[in-house]
């Protein structure tokens, strides 16, 4: 079975290579690599090139700056295999991630085959090689909103045949993954998911305004309300409460690192949670956490900020 990686490349010659070498050196032996240069302003194109020079499995793309999902939908397009997997370029992969996806699939006769991942900085984290499973044929709805399964769309393997013409939507800024993998879960009749975390996605300190809210974020909102309409009509109540612990998120994020430009989404999402507190404390969906935040709206908006900023910020802090 051929399976295809598509790495989006865009301005990461940093990384590039380090990224591309952790591919090739995969257990699993029948891939090809597709690098889409995404317009890239420093020298990323010319590396792709490069290194499709010094290995045959590797195909190099050039294309004007789309952003990521352009990207990713480029190489879809222009691969072979009979599965799709996802590498963003300056992340690592181990040596037996696609391996075990692959096997996994196959072993299990599933349609989607997924597993953990970790994040770094500089040093790669140690890998959990216990390679167990999980096999999920019923509410796989359900289990992908409660165990958020929707984020990530590197971590999983997909069928093309399945894929058919579902594709990123390239007019989402953030929260694209999960728009992607619900849209393709709808296809899905088994999933099976690994204990092993084969992904090492690297991650950058935020500064202080790389942390605050902006209007992107609004995105993610809005994909988490398109799902709420896209969810079978049982899993309506689980889909409306992803959405809401989405908001409670940025809420907080807002309220904790603060928001980029004019608009006051702190007090705007504090209305939104204010009719939804009640839902939210005595939801059977949500965490504690949530909960928690949700019930310092019951001393009031100006409290609830007080209380979040000073003694609950932690929780949602990395």
């Amino acid at each position: 079975m051929k399976i295809s990686i598509v790495v989006p490349v865009y301005n990461t010659s940093k990384y590039l290579e380090e990224c591309v070498d952790s591919i090739l050196a995969q257990s699993y032996s029948d891939i090809e690599i597709i690098l889409v240069d995404d317009g890239s302003t420093d020298n990323s194109g010319e590396l792709c090139d490069k290194l499709a020079e010094k290995d045959l499995r590797i195909i190099s793309c050039h294309k004007t700056n789309g952003g990521l999902s352009s990207a990713r939908n480029y190489g879809i397009e222009h691969s072979n295999g009979e599965c799709i997997a996802f590498v963003d370029s300056d992340d690592v992969i181990d040596v037996d991630m696609i391996k075990v996806l692959a096997e996994n699939l196959q072993n299990n006769q599933a349609d989607m085959s997924g597993m953990e991942y970790l994040e770094f900085f500089d040093k790669l984290p140690e890998v959990n090689r216990r390679n167990k499973t999980k096999r999920i044929t019923k509410n796989l709805q359900k289990y992908m909103l409660l165990n958020n399964r929707l984020y990530c769309s590197v971590r999983y393997l997909y069928k093309r045949e399945l894929l058919g013409n579902i594709r990123f939507d390239e007019r989402i800024k953030l929260g694209e993954d999960q728009d992607f993998i619900f849209r393709y879960a709808k296809n899905v009749k088994v999933l099976v998911t690994s204990a092993y975390n084969g992904y090492f996605y690297r991650s950058n300190v935020l500064s202080l305004s790389g942390g605050q809210l902006k209007e992107n974020h609004l995105f993610d909102l809005q994909n988490r309300l398109n799902i709420v309409d896209m969810a079978e009509k049982r899993d309506k109540k689980v889909a409306f409460s992803h959405y809401l612990k989405g908001l409670l998120a940025f809420w907080c994020k807002g309220i904790i690192y603060g928001v980029a430009g004019q608009k006051d989404y702190v007090e705007e999402y504090a209305e939104k949670l204010k009719k939804s507190k009640w839902k939210i404390i005595f939801s059977p969906y949500i965490e504690i956490k949530y909960k928690m935040v949700a019930s310092t709206l019951l001393l009031g908006k100006k409290n609830a900020i007080k209380i979040i900023g000073k003694y609950l910020g932690k929780l949602w802090k990395k």
